[in-house]
């Protein structure tokens, strides 16, 4: 939609966000959003309902987040790899199942650990106060915490106990970051680099990086997102046209006390408020030839 914006990370409860759907497509609304996308960690779950709330007045993306692991090129736990598919089929269901086995191991074994460490957290209190029962994760987890009193909210719980660098964290089995691209593309998919800063490397072995995620079909690099600074973005933007990635745009919104800064299609302090439809048609160009 010419002339408005345009968010294609964003995460609503379904995920470990905070606001439900409705709230979010209204927000966009508000914010002269006039193309979005929910890329819900590990599911595609909330798609239908946001196409029901947008109506005419905002066009949806399928989309999803998936983690990779990074094990193989760093021993760091810092190094975080994202993915983003967009206009992924349905048939992806069946590796996320696997996820969802991995997801659910991890919650049992960051219990013990936080037994271990003194926090008195049963498995049946993360499912009292768990937002779907049926898929409980780390968020699920912090909500609980903070139900019986360890921490204010969820976030500082999370912050406080489940934060990847504390005592507490267990690791998920993934896909290595080219498995994962690949894994995409062979369901409909357009894969993208979500916010390249979370990969702490430095510049050399960032491109190398980037290099070897392109020759395995990467589609593009979220380069508009609010904590990438002016020279990030010249540097993303060199990456892309060097390797011909699609420059994208995404808030990674969570709504609530979670990032509070990040509005939906503004980003912080109005640093993204990005309106360029080719990004969108480019996606939609090499989904097409995907399929």
């Amino acid at each position: 939609m010419e002339g408005k914006f345009i968010d294609l990370h964003v995460h609503t409860d379904y995920s470990d966000g905070i606001d439900d759907i409705k709230t979010v497509i209204r927000k966009a609304k508000e914010n002269n959003v006039g193309t979005i996308s929910l890329t819900e960690h590990y599911n595609i779950a909330s798609y239908q309902e946001a196409v029901e709330y947008a109506g005419q007045d905002i066009e949806v993306i399928p989309g999803i987040e998936i983690g990779a692991d990074m094990s193989s090129y760093t021993d760091s736990k810092k190094h975080i790899c994202h993915i983003l598919g967009y206009f992924v089929s349905s048939g992806i269901c069946k590796v996320l199942d696997e996820y969802e086995i991995g997801r659910y191991d991890c919650v049992i074994k960051t219990l013990s650990l936080l037994k271990k460490n003194g926090v008195n957290i049963s498995l049946d209190d993360v499912l009292y106060t768990a937002r779907n029962r049926k898929s409980i994760g780390r968020f699920d987890i912090a909500i609980a915490l903070a139900y019986l009193g360890y921490a204010k909210t969820p976030q500082e719980a999370y912050g406080k106990y489940l934060d990847h660098k504390g005592k507490n964290y267990v690791e998920r089995n993934k896909l290595s970051p080219t498995e994962l691209v690949d894994t995409i593309l062979s369901y409909g998919g357009v894969p993208v680099l979500a916010h390249p800063k979370s990969l702490h490397m430095n510049d050399e072995r960032k491109k190398a990086f980037i290099e070897e995620l392109a020759n395995a079909g990467l589609r593009g690099i979220e380069v508009y997102n609010p904590n990438n600074n002016e020279a990030q973005r010249e540097y993303y933007l060199l990456l892309c046209k060097e390797y011909d990635l699609i420059p994208t745009v995404g808030s990674d919104y969570h709504g609530g006390n979670r990032k509070p800064e990040i509005v939906i299609g503004h980003g912080i302090n109005d640093n993204l408020c990005i309106s360029d439809t080719e990004m969108v048609k480019k996606l939609k160009m090499y989904a097409k030839n995907v399929y």
